[in-house]
């Protein structure tokens, strides 16, 4: 009877691994069909969708077509807002350059809203993506919603870069574990914290 158990388990445990290297490695595949400056961020919203159902549903049977479907279906959306989080990004990086450079002669509230921007923008990042897998509206609004949801629910937005952080830190120590874990690891954390704000908010939404 134990030993049955301990079969059952080690196969559960052996079905979650492959399902996370088949996540990772659709990923990958999508991101680069789309010569992944055009298929990253659809890639994303995918992977975040698909680990949303498995949070919901603990096991799917469908990874490929609902992946497909909605990298299909957000990619123009997607693409759009990573085009202006990579150009914000871009003029961040300018900025930071910028101060490193005139070092002293930059005036401390310079230097602290420069930082405080930055905080923004790492909020934009942790749940744009999140609104852009559950919700259907327009683009403006899920970057108004990202940073609303972010500060209202900072404890949240800290626990999910914590997270995003170790995986990506132990990433760099084991680069294996990039390939084959590490992107469906990271969207299991943002569709986990996401879900549970989000399951509030339907339901007041809902109530009202």
């Amino acid at each position: 009877m134990i030993g049955q158990q301990l079969v059952n388990s080690l196969d559960r445990f052996l079905k979650v691994i492959l399902q996370m290297a088949w996540l990772n490695f659709l990923w990958f595949l999508f991101s680069f069909m789309g010569f992944l400056i055009g298929g990253i961020f659809p890639a994303t919203t995918a992977i975040i969708s698909v680990a949303r159902k498995w949070t919901k549903e603990k096991e799917i049977h469908s990874t490929f077509q609902i992946f497909k479907k909605t990298y299909k279906k957000e990619f123009i959306k997607s693409n759009i807002i990573g085009l202006i989080l990579t150009l914000i990004a871009a003029i961040l990086f300018l900025n930071y350059y910028a101060l490193r450079e005139l070092g002293a002669k930059v005036p401390v509230y310079v230097v602290f809203s420069y930082y405080f921007v930055v905080f923004l923008y790492s909020v934009l990042l942790v749940w744009i993506f999140p609104l852009l897998s559950h919700y259907d509206t327009k683009i403006i609004q899920y970057f108004k919603n990202a940073l609303i949801i972010g500060i209202t629910k900072i404890l949240s937005t800290v626990i999910i870069i914590s997270v995003t952080f170790v995986i990506m830190y132990f990433s760099i120590k084991l680069p294996s574990m990039f390939l084959f874990c590490s992107i469906s690891l990271i969207a299991l954390t943002y569709a986990f914290f996401s879900g549970q704000v989000f399951a509030k908010i339907d339901e007041i939404t809902n109530s009202q």
